[in-house]
This record gives C-alpha cells, sequence and structure tokens, in this order.
C-alpha cells in the first residue's frame, strides 16, 4: 500500500497531531494507537486554530456511532470547521459576503427538529428515482472521459478522469452549461479550502469571493424557474413544501436556505467522490486480482466500491459539541467540548473489521462501514456518490487493461486532514481491444 503501518513504534504517551504532514500522509498507524490505547484522546485546540477549546478524538467504531445516533447528547451545531477568523479578517469577511446572502446552516450543522425540516424538503427535490434517471447522464460521462484518454500510454488520471466526473454529474444535477463548468469547479474548490487546513487571510477572503458568486449565480437561476419552472432538482427545490407537523416548521425554503444547500450538495458530490475515485485506481493497480476479477465481472465493481468507500474514508471524520456532562469509553467529557468523529478510524476498526489494513472486497461485514456517516446525518447524497463510482469502474474495466501507478512513493494526500485525497495521480495504462 502507498500507505502502511509497517514499521510502526508505540511510544510511552500517545500523542496525535492532525495538522502532522506525517500524520496526514498515513493516518492509520496512528488511528490504531489511538483505538488501543486512548480511544478519547484530547487535542491541542490550537493546532485547529482553537486555542482554549477542549477538543476530543473519538476513534473507536462502536463510540463514533454511538455519537451519530445520540444528536441531543452530541449536537451538529459545530459551524465552520476551520479556524476562527481575527476580528481583521471577520471585518474583511463581512464586507465580502455583504454582496451575497447569509451562509445558513442547514442539513450539516444543525440538529432537529431544523434538521429535520431541510432533510425532508430535500429529500423531495433528491428522490431515488431523481437519481436513478442520472445512469444513463453519468455512463456518457465516464464514456466521454475515457475516450478522452486517446489510448495515451500515460494519464493524469486526478484532472482527466476522478475531478471532472463528479464535477459533470452535479453540473448535470444543477442544469450548471458546459461553458460554466470551469467556474463550478473553482466554486467547490473555494467551499472547502479551509476545511482541515490553514490558509492565509487573502485566500480566505478570495474563497468568500467565490462563493458570493455562486450564489449570485444560482439565485439567478432560481428566480428564473420561478417564472418557469422545469422539470428539474432545481425546480423541485424551488417547490418543496412542508405542511407543520410534529414541531417541524413548515412552508418552503427561503433563498439563503437553498443556496446553502445547494453549495452543500456541490461539495459533498465533488471532493470526496474525486478522492475515492483516486484511491480505488491506486488500490486497485496495487491489486491486480482484484482488477482482473473486476474486468471479468462488472457486477464486482458495487463491493470495489464499498471496500474503498472504507478503506480511504474521504471523509475522515465531523465534529459535535457536547451539551451535557457525559462519558465515552470510560472518559469523563465536560459539556461544551467538541468530539472529533473520526469516520477513517471507525472504518479501520479491527474489533469490527479483520486486517484492517488489507484491501479486501469480499470482506465480511463491509454494510457496517460509516464513510457516509450514521443515523440522521447519514449523507445524503450516497447513493449518488455509489453510482458515479460504480459506473466509473465498470466503464474503466471495459477499456482498460493494465493499471500501473507512476512512482508509488511519490504521492502524496492534500494538508486537510479531513477531506483526504491524493494531490495528483500518474498511471500508466494499456488498453483492451
Amino acid at each position: 500500500m502507498h500507505c502502511s503501518p509497517t514499521g510502526w513504534r508505540v511510544t510511552d504517551t500517545v500523542t496525535f497531531d492532525a495538522t502532522d504532514d506525517a500524520v496526514v500522509q498515513c493516518p492509520y498507524p496512528h488511528y490504531r494507537e489511538m483505538r488501543d490505547r486512548a480511544p478519547v484522546l484530547e487535542l491541542d485546540g490550537a493546532a485547529f486554530g482553537r486555542a482554549g477549546e477542549r477538543i476530543f478524538a473519538v476513534s473507536r467504531h462502536e463510540d463514533v456511532k454511538r455519537i451519530l445516533h445520540d444528536p441531543t447528547t452530541f449536537s451538529s451545531r459545530f459551524g465552520s470547521p476551520a479556524a476562527k477568523p481575527s476580528p481583521e479578517l471577520l471585518d474583511r469577511l463581512k464586507s465580502v459576503i455583504a454582496d451575497g446572502w447569509p451562509n445558513v446552516p442547514t442539513m450539516l450543522t444543525v440538529d432537529p427538529p431544523a434538521h429535520t425540516r431541510y432533510r425532508r424538503l430535500v429529500s423531495m427535490a433528491f428522490t431515488p428515482k431523481r437519481v436513478n434517471l442520472l445512469a444513463p447522464a453519468i455512463e456518457t460521462i465516464c464514456e466521454d472521459l475515457v475516450e478522452g484518454f486517446g489510448r495515451e500510454p500515460r494519464v493524469d488520471f486526478l484532472t482527466r478522469f476522478a475531478v471532472p466526473l463528479p464535477v459533470r454529474a452535479v453540473a448535470v444535477i444543477l442544469e450548471v452549461p458546459e461553458t460554466r463548468q470551469a467556474d463550478f469547479k473553482r466554486w467547490a474548490d473555494s467551499s472547502v479550502a479551509a476545511i482541515g487546513r490553514t490558509i492565509s487571510d487573502d485566500e480566505r477572503v478570495a474563497a468568500e469571493r467565490d462563493i458570493v458568486e455562486q450564489q449570485q449565480y444560482f439565485a439567478s437561476e432560481l428566480d428564473a424557474r420561478r417564472s418557469d419552472p422545469r422539470d428539474d432538482f432545481l425546480t423541485d427545490l424551488l417547490t418543496a413544501e412542508l405542511a407543520p407537523d410534529d414541531g417541524v416548521e413548515g412552508g418552503p425554503l427561503d433563498m439563503a436556505e437553498m443556496l446553502s444547500i445547494i453549495r452543500q450538495i456541490q461539495v459533498a458530490g465533488s471532493e470526496t467522490t474525486a478522492s475515492l475515485m483516486a484511491d480505488l485506481m491506486v488500490l486497485l493497480a496495487e491489486h491486480p486480482d482484484e482488477w482482473e476479477r473486476l474486468k471479468a465481472d462488472p457486477s464486482y465493481a458495487t463491493a470495489v466500491v464499498e471496500e474503498g468507500l472504507r478503506w480511504a474514508s474521504p471523509n475522515q471524520g465531523l465534529f459535535r459539541i457536547v451539551t451535557a456532562d457525559t462519558e465515552i469509553a470510560g472518559s469523563p467529557i465536560p459539556k461544551g467540548s467538541t468530539l472529533w468523529v473520526m469516520y477513517g478510524s471507525a472504518d479501520h476498526d479491527d474489533s469490527l473489521f479483520d486486517d484492517p489494513e488489507a484491501f479486501r472486497p469480499d470482506r465480511v461485514g463491509l454494510s457496517n462501514h460509516i464513510a457516509f456517516g450514521h443515523g440522521i446525518h447519514f449523507c445524503l447524497g450516497a447513493a449518488l456518490a455509489r453510482l458515479e463510482a460504480v459506473t466509473a469502474l465498470r466503464v474503466l474495466a471495459s477499456h482498460i487493461d493494465t493499471i500501473t501507478v507512476v512512482d508509488r512513493d511519490a504521492l502524496r494526500y492534500g494538508s486537510s486532514f479531513i477531506l483526504r485525497g491524493l494531490q495528483h495521480l500518474e498511471v500508466d495504462l494499456t488498453y483492451r481491444d
């Protein structure tokens, strides 16, 4: 593997610095030590740009799952995972935001009953039927991208396939024309620029400008559908409306809410799927027997994708705020603490997954992975991400004979400790007749 626990030495004291490059490049042996010796580990808040705050990392599968199923004790109202801005930066950001709409917490960072309202409304527009109708378009995108390789022996897989696939797929959902897809990708990059990494004040301001530009674009598209409805996601989002029920506020979404939801869908559908596809190519290159099995049986793609999700966990985990004094794995956690709920560690927990560092798509219990989260915040776009990845593998397997990673030892992940993804991936390919 390009990330292996081989040779890892345990020290007397368990420490974990999520921002350390060595940890970012290969976190799994660190996760294992935490699960074995410190399943609830207090971290240095300053490393997250939150000096003085108490932050605990929770690494075992059973504890992570318990937290995700208890939104009352473990609130999702953690706000932005980025470092808190200085007063000067905050003034600069407010000046930019004044030209757009407020960033309303919607599905990811709210609790019931507000979360229930957003989830139900978005579900009306993001139905399984609408996702399934995308299958032919996604297959066409995959075929087009592979055709774009031109049977070249060496391909930059990240830029030529993994990145454009989810961007183009989500652009289809949101009906973004091809002429604006470069902007669409730039908006997505800016939306995640500060998540799990440190960027300069100027970069944060530039990212906020891109977000406002995106808001203005989609506000115009939504306004157009008020007078000219279509059979599409944006119209469904615009017209979705709830009757008041069980304490859940009724009515439609307002503009700021719709724009925040569109941004979440765009980000969730772009960065993580691209990272998954890149890791899958590395894993399949390192396991040619699995690639041969996939070529012989395209239906095997489903299992390969699920194991890839478990192994790679492109979203390494999210945060929760503790609403009352509690205890996790025998450790007291005071009210007001922040928890980093570590999906990436949970999915490598050997109490649930035998030999978790191995890539084995036929492993028992694969459905227990939590790469998409769990409970009420289970990823709404999971079906779309699975459809994209499975379709991509089937199309790739029908055209490509062998895969070899170029300079495997030079592979590097980006600096984010939350959204884990390769920065580049060159592969040598041979093609099927």
